[in-house]
């Protein structure tokens, strides 16, 4: 497809637009950017991005459009109109000519929003199969022991799935040492059908999805390159984002698998933007700031930072996020020839971060070290000291805070649909506060979408209902309000 097929491709509400209108912007209109980064499978370029864009901004009319009083009408018809207007630009960032960025008129607060996506699906492509059986044996052939309660049941599917492929050799074998010529060519047809199916899905579904994850979960001599690339490729672009002086804030949002790369690029950055050595700010707003968040840091030790976790409630989870954006609000603009901190939010959907100390490491107990190791950055971060304190000093008495404290100054919020097995929900997606810590936002929310049957793709999908899940029972958000108001164009704690 070129370039212009692209743009006329579009749907309605985000149109081409003269490139003329773009030039001699005023570098001092407000903006922010949203860089989504899809999960796995064979994704198109810019599929994620324009899906995610029309719920979150283009249906979102009260975005541009006070609630009370008169809506905008069209000039032509007299209608009210009842989408945003949005645009698609070429993206320079990227250097791919496949993307392009989504950008939008000025919001009801002035501002702009300029949509990215992350595109990393051409990097997985080719993954053999045995480097998928190798990491799916490595991710099995484990002591019970070391499964974690909620995959239990999913271990349990898998080896009785395993079993019953397996009957029909072993009736094969079975009838031939019988000498049951009769049964033997109908047994043969049985596994050689099924052989069959079974090559159709390694070919169609499991090697474009499950290889994707073979090669980025963990790292293994074979997947190092790849995994490298995906990285370099995230962190070129918010590089460039947050060098960017027109951008004020970066949210990051993420889905599924891309959830385990985009984690990855927060610790990468926060080791580059954050007040370190090689970026020697000390101005006092700053210092202050992650000083504030640091009294609510984590023990470093397992056992006390589960009993901390477990002492959480909404209102000390609602403090220490305001805290955190307290710290990125000090720290997204710098010193002259300092680097600034932007990414305000972490935005996850579906993650199988979730199953971090069985997919990234061996069990709990290896997770736990991570942690300790600040392999792991969780949120809040671990304390420096016996004292919640995330800063340590340094030559001259300069205090930066440690490597693992990204989640000082970003907040996360993570949107879940739990399931029954593949049945129902989302089994991929969970809770992350037993593993990051209590301090991320976790909404779980119900999606109908046919019998509720694998939802793992609808969290910004109008075609079907979803709401909120409350405690009490009482009626939530709806899905798509609950995705709006994690990625928060509209910024709802800065006046």
């Amino acid at each position: 497809m070129s370039d212009d097929d692209a743009i006329q491709d579009a749907d309605p509400a985000v149109a081409a637009q003269d490139p003329n209108d773009f030039e001699d912007e005023p570098a001092s209109k407000l903006r922010q950017a949203v860089v989504i980064v899809h999960g796995m499978g064979e994704q198109r370029p810019m599929e994620t991005l324009r899906g995610f864009v029309e719920t979150v901004w283009n249906e979102d009319i009260d975005l541009t459009q006070p609630k009370r009083g008169k809506r905008k009408r069209d000039p032509e018809t007299g209608e009210e109109l009842s989408l945003n207007k949005s645009w698609i630009r070429p993206d320079t960032r990227t250097t791919s000519h496949e993307l392009r960025l989504i950008t939008t008129p000025t919001d009801i607060k002035g501002r702009m929003t300029d949509f990215y996506e992350l595109y990393w699906s051409d990097v997985t492509q080719g993954t053999t199969l045995q480097r998928l059986r190798a990491w799916f044996v490595g991710l099995v052939w484990r002591r019970w022991s070391q499964v974690p309660r909620d995959v239990k049941a999913l271990f349990v599917v898998f080896w009785l799935g395993l079993a019953l492929f397996a009957l029909p050799a072993a009736i094969a074998a079975g009838l031939k040492a019988l000498d049951c010529d009769a049964f033997l060519g109908l047994s043969a047809g049985i596994w050689a059908g099924i052989a069959a199916v079974m090559a159709a899905l390694l070919s169609g579904l499991i090697l474009p999805y499950l290889g994707d994850v073979a090669i980025y979960v963990q790292a293994f001599p074979g997947t190092i390159a790849k995994r490298a690339e995906a990285r370099e490729r995230g962190m070129s672009l918010m590089r460039g984002l947050m060098n960017d002086p027109r951008y004020d804030r970066v949210v990051l949002v993420s889905h599924s698998l891309g959830t385990i790369l985009a984690y990855d690029l927060m610790q990468l950055l926060w080791n580059e933007f954050s007040p370190s050595p090689a970026n020697p700010r000390q101005d006092k707003a700053a210092i202050d700031a992650l000083k504030a968040v640091g009294k609510m840091a984590l023990p470093l030790d397992s056992k006390k930072r589960s009993a901390e976790t477990s002492s959480w409630d909404d209102a000390k989870r609602s403090e220490f996020r305001q805290l955190q954006w307290q710290a990125y609000e000090a720290l997204r603009s710098a010193p002259a020839g300092m680097r600034p901190w932007k990414i305000s939010d972490f935005v996850t959907f579906g993650s199988p971060l979730t199953h971090a100390e069985f997919l990234m490491t061996r069990d709990a107990d290896a997770f736990g070290r991570g942690v300790e190791e600040r392999l792991f950055a969780t949120c809040p971060p671990v304390s420096e000291y016996e004292k919640p304190i995330i800063l340590y000093p340094q030559r001259g008495k300069r205090q930066y805070p440690h490597h693992a404290a990204v989640f000082a100054a970003t907040r996360w919020t993570n949107v879940f649909d739990l399931g029954n097995l593949v049945f129902t929900g989302d089994p991929i997606s969970g809770s992350m506060a037993e593993n990051f810590g209590p301090g991320v936002e976790n909404i779980q929310v119900k999606m109908q979408s046919w019998a509720r049957i694998f939802t793992h793709t609808k969290y910004w999908s109008s075609t079907v209902e979803g709401a909120e899940v409350l405690p009490n029972s009482a009626k939530g958000r709806s899905h798509l309000q609950v995705m709006r108001d994690a990625v928060d164009l509209r910024r709802r704690l800065e006046p």
